[in-house]
C-alpha cells in the first residue's frame, strides 16, 4: 500500500528525495527538482511571486501546492 501525499511545509532535499523515490543522491534529487523547476513553463515565475528564492531550504504550503499542481505529486 502506497503512503498518501501529505501538503504540509517540506524540506527542499526531503522533497526532492520524495520526487526521486531514493533512486538518487540527495545532491541529484535536488539537480532533478530545481530542473524541473526551471524546465516547467511559468512554475518559477509562480514560485517567486509565493516567495521562493534561490537556495531556499523550505518549501512553504503555497509553494508546494504550486509544484504539485505542475508536476504532480512525488
Amino acid at each position: 500500500m502506497e503512503k498518501q501525499f501529505i501538503i504540509r511545509p517540506y524540506g527542499k532535499r526531503e522533497l526532492a528525495m520524495a520526487y526521486t523515490r531514493g533512486t538518487m543522491s540527495a545532491h541529484a534529487s535536488l539537480n532533478w527538482l530545481n530542473n524541473e523547476i526551471a524546465l516547467y513553463p511559468g512554475l518559477l515565475e509562480q514560485l517567486q511571486a509565493l516567495g521562493y528564492r534561490s537556495g531556499q531550504r523550505i518549501i512553504t504550503i503555497a509553494q508546494l501546492r504550486a509544484i504539485v499542481g505542475a508536476i504532480g505529486e512525488p
